[in-house]
């Protein structure tokens, strides 16, 4: 049979409406990529906290020290404010940066700072130390301080700081320390609070809600250490909960990602059975980000949405040679604060949402197809008979 019978236009007919079942079902292609990635730091650098304009903040490795930096549209090491070593936790929408700066020098203390407008400012308590991680957009500071005791103890205490103010948050009825790790936009604060007295040496800790004078405790799932990491402005928290696997896990202190909503404390799972996994931020669509335990060992960057725990490094293009090991943030534009390691090498990294490009239907696609091969098909000549109009006489 000669190609010019094989492929007459009434056999394509044929084909196209045999087709047309599986024309109603939208071809699967191969998907695009949801993230690319960014760098925002050098060499051996994490990422921490990510405000709603994209601006990343961490800590680089620099010399034998790690600083404190922040990425605006470019890179800027905040340095240690004195100390030997800084780190930097949160951001807000108006480029104010929290963080604290260390040494290991005995006598020398910790200090909380602020990074606003280009200056630092210490957030120092009188008793000791003090510990900043969070800021909201209002300006409003939360951490930890040292407080001291009648019988000359000294514990951490929660606190929330505006303009040289400090508020102790107390800590839990049965308790004597606590940490506070993040503030929502009308102040209610999350962090960990011991859950019992002189609770040496694993000193176990439940997490907590502040809100309107009042510390709440969250509960836990059975484990030692457990903590909430982020609020979003509907309140719901997220976090981390000690978890018993037994003996089935080779981690000394399982956790398990929790949100907490309505009242409940739920469990998120993880990506393999029997690992650990820690929710870091939640931002106001819900969406959840943090790491999780592999079956094989190690760990991977994940994000929970819609009921599901996916691992980032499905999302991004495998080709990219990058692999995510843990997110930070995620604020309300989808963007990921996240650290990812290439080629050996690990640095703080932005996850920015692709475009998406509309897919073809199977529909469009197949048609596309037969017209094209209708086209290119060499038809017969065919010798219609001239038709004359009669003359028109007048």
């Amino acid at each position: 049979m000669s190609p010019a019978r094989l492929f007459h236009p009434s056999h394509l007919y044929v084909l196209l409406v045999l087709a047309m079942p599986l024309l109603a079902t939208p071809l699967r292609a191969i998907a695009d990529p949801r993230y690319a990635l960014t760098g925002v730091a050098g060499q051996d650098s994490y990422a921490t906290g990510l405000n709603n304009l994209g601006q990343v903040v961490g800590g680089i490795a620099v010399a034998d020290s790690y600083h404190a930096f922040v990425y605006a549209g470019g890179f800027t090491d905040l340095g240690t404010f004195g100390a030997d070593y800084s780190a930097a936790y949160a951001i807000n929408d108006a480029g104010q940066v929290v963080g604290t700066a260390f040494s290991f020098t005995e006598g020398t203390p910790t200090r909380g700072f602020l990074y606003s407008g280009g200056t630092m400012s210490a957030i120092q308590g009188a008793a000791g130390n003090t510990y900043a991680y969070g800021i909201n957009n209002s300006g409003t500071v939360v951490g930890a301080m040292t407080v001291g005791t009648a019988e000359g103890d000294s514990y951490q205490h929660a606190y929330t700081w505006k303009g040289g103010g400090f508020a102790d948050l107390g800590t839990l009825p049965i308790g004597d320390g606590s940490r506070a790790f993040a503030i929502n936009g009308s102040g209610a604060v999350v962090g960990a609070a011991a859950n019992t007295i002189n609770g040496a040496p694993n000193f176990p800790e439940d997490p907590f809600v502040y809100r309107n004078g009042t510390i709440t405790g969250l509960g836990n799932f059975g484990g030692i250490w457990s903590n909430a990491t982020s609020i979003n402005d509907a309140g719901l928290v997220v976090g981390y909960s000690g978890i018993e696997f037994g003996n089935l896990s080779d981690e000394i202190y399982s956790r398990s990602a929790f949100l907490y909503e309505g009242g409940v404390l739920h469990n998120l799972g993880g990506l393999a059975p029997y690992r650990s996994s820690v929710a870091s931020d939640i931002n106001n669509l819900g969406q959840i980000v943090g790491s999780a335990g592999l079956a094989s060992g190690g760990a991977h960057a994940v994000l929970y949405e819609n009921g599901e725990m996916i691992d980032l490094n499905t999302l991004i293009d495998p080709a990219s040679g990058w692999t995510i090991e843990d997110a930070a943030a995620i604020n309300d534009l989808q963007q990921i604060a996240a650290t990812a390691c290439k080629a050996g090498i690990c640095q703080a990294v932005r996850l920015d949402l692709v475009a998406a490009v509309p897919e073809p239907s199977a529909c469009a696609m197949l048609l596309a197809g037969l017209m094209l091969g209708i086209g290119r098909i060499r038809r017969p000549a065919i010798r219609r008979p001239a038709i004359r109009r009669p003359a028109v006489r007048g």
